[in-house]
């Protein structure tokens, strides 16, 4: 199956559409909203079938992904109805090129069977990570004010990261600490919204919350000597306060064995709502 580049005038309609599918659209609705906002990433969004698709696919241009190792440009969205048009989108050789080492992200852990088929079939080693997915679905404002002050009473102030400040989120960064990764969370300083927090406002970051191309916040940080204090649930709270300006939807994804970090989501007004998977393609 040929798929179809879906022109912009498009994508506004997709995005309606697939905001009724949350939280198994989040990944493709947030990269849409991204395309749609500026697309500063030059992604583009590929479907199965126009107007009744059933499967779409977020990526950047493959003239973008020189980089047969860098998985970080190297980077799919999927959402799908229909996992069979999903199969035959993905070994269209215009969508994916399997020679590199790539990574497919979405909120749907039943797509592990077609893909590990496929990567049979392209002769690619698969790695799967699964996490706890988050979500916000209310705009309700929630009250910072004793979290504020006890963050005043540590003198910590809420900052903007600067991209020379990237080697310090990347090192921390569990799917990152290379210099492909580096990279990647360069540009998602530069372009995307982030908050940090630092002493008086100035000095290194003690700790941040990021997003990336598909809106999701990503990266969270905080070190060791300010954790249990709340600043986590003040960065998820500020960095969505930035993205729902914007009206991006509000989701995140937390390993299943960090406890605190999946307490100050819940805390922020997120509830768990699913799964979130990665999986991590190479060639043998």
């Amino acid at each position: 199956m040929m798929p179809l580049l879906l022109c912009s005038s498009k994508l506004p309609t997709l995005h309606r559409v697939l905001s009724q599918c949350y939280p198994e659209s989040l990944k493709v609705c947030g990269t849409l909203h991204s395309i749609i906002n500026e697309n500063p990433f030059r992604l583009q969004v590929l479907v199965d079938q126009w107007p009744s698709f059933t499967s779409v696919i977020c990526r950047p241009r493959l003239e973008d992904m020189t980089d047969p190792t860098d998985q970080y440009t190297n980077t799919y969205f999927l959402f799908s109805k229909d996992q069979q048009r999903l199969s035959e989108m993905l070994q269209d050789p215009q969508t994916i090129n399997w020679s590199h080492q790539l990574q497919i992200q979405g909120c749907q852990p039943a797509l592990e069977e077609i893909l590990r088929d496929l990567s049979d079939k392209h002769n690619t080693g698969i790695k799967t990570t699964s996490n706890y997915l988050y979500m916000r679905e209310s705009t309700q404002s929630t009250d910072l004010t004793n979290q504020l002050s006890k963050m005043s009473a540590n003198e910590l102030q809420l900052s903007s990261l600067s991209p020379e400040e990237a080697p310090a989120v990347n090192a921390e960064w569990a799917f990152g600490g290379n210099e492909l990764s580096l990279r990647y969370v360069e540009r998602c300083i530069q372009t995307f919204p982030n908050v940090c927090l630092r002493k008086r406002g100035v000095g290194p970051p003690l700790a941040w919350a990021l997003s990336e191309q598909s809106t999701e916040h990503r990266m969270g940080y905080t070190h060791q000597d300010y954790r249990n204090q709340g600043l986590l649930r003040i960065m998820i709270i500020r960095l969505t306060r930035k993205i729902l300006s914007k009206g991006g939807p509000l989701y995140c994804h937390v390993a299943a064995d960090n406890k605190t970090s999946q307490a100050a989501m819940l805390k922020a007004g997120f509830n768990y709502c699913g799964s979130w998977v990665q999986w991590n393609f190479h060639p043998i």
